[in-house]
């Protein structure tokens, strides 16, 4: 048995390395998903009791709320799921069989959105529609896309593009969050990152999945299906540093007026202290944003020398 050369020993560092940080990311990710979903639940679950069943219309609003409710729980179980992502792929190297579990709970949170937000706006616009169909064509093509198939992966990925696509213009479209609070604060997107680079994530994202479908089975192409995900984590990690930091700061900025003026005047206090909850928490999504971005941009090394050695 001969010992590895310089450079083999340095990729299996790296690659030692970048499974640790992958567990790292994922699991402070799903803790973060968790924390910030907690206040968003409380808060959501209160507002529910506030409305009175008194018309049609408010009847309306209740059912969208608990939509959005409902959804909040799903992306904490999300949250969880990251946690378990990022401990298999750091123990087995892959994360297929949970990654889909994953995308299917990810697309229903989305539908539960989508139908809240149709509901709280009282109207079937093009936007709240999108929200809609998005989803469900992401549950379709990532259903397609698991089958032994190669033919089925690329319709299933295919599918699944489209479905991106529509979802990024739904997002960029539609304040989700603030529909439900009615605060006027930048809320980030559904997955608590920046808007706008939220939008270009749920393109890539398929995108990636087409890519691997169409060049997995070559060696010389292999590391360009690794590339597609680095550049979804660092579009990700970005956004959700920037989105959740200037998100906390708008929170810290309505705080310091509630007692004058703003959407958090005349609060209760404990509703407040939950508010001060959310925003602190927002700090652990930042600290994810920075480990991710890390984390890409080692994968990339890691990547060049695999290149390298083809």
């Amino acid at each position: 048995m001969t010992a590895p050369t310089g450079d083999e020993a340095t990729t299996t560092g790296l690659g030692v390395l970048l499974r640790k940080l992958v567990l790292a990311t994922l699991s402070i990710l799903g803790v973060g998903y968790v924390l910030v979903d907690a206040p968003i639940i409380l808060l959501l679950a209160n507002a529910i009791l506030q409305i009175p069943i008194s018309s049609q219309e408010n009847i309306a609003v209740i059912s969208g709320r608990i939509l959005f409710l409902m959804a909040a729980i799903v992306l904490a179980i999300v949250g969880v799921l990251f946690i378990i992502n990022g401990v298999q792929f750091y123990e087995r190297g892959s994360v297929r069989g949970v990654a889909f579990l994953s995308v299917l709970l990810s697309s229903i949170y989305l539908l539960c959105l989508g139908v809240g937000a149709t509901l709280l706006l009282s109207a079937i616009t093009l936007n709240t529609v999108l929200l809609i169909v998005s989803p469900i064509l992401t549950m379709v093509g990532a259903a397609t896309y698991v089958v032994p198939s190669r033919r089925f992966q690329l319709v299933g990925s295919v599918v699944s593009v489209a479905g991106g696509i529509l979802l990024a213009i739904g997002i960029l479209s539609t304040p989700l969050l603030d529909l439900a609070f009615g605060w006027g604060i930048p809320f980030n997107g559904p997955f608590m990152s920046m808007v706008t680079l939220e939008s270009v994530v749920v393109v890539l994202g398929p995108t990636a999945a087409l890519v691997n479908s169409v060049f997995s089975e070559r060696l010389e192409h292999r590391p360009l299906t690794r590339i597609f995900p680095l550049i979804i984590a660092l579009v990700y990690g970005i956004g959700l540093f920037i989105g959740s930091l200037i998100l906390s700061f708008s929170f810290w900025n309505q705080i310091w007026k509630a007692p004058w003026v703003g959407p958090f005047h005349g609060l209760a206090q404990w509703v407040m202290s939950v508010v001060v909850f959310w925003s602190a928490s927002l700090v652990l999504l930042d600290v994810a944003g920075i480990v991710l971005v890390v984390t890409s941009c080692l994968g990339f090394v890691f990547v060049a020398r695999e290149y390298a050695q083809l």
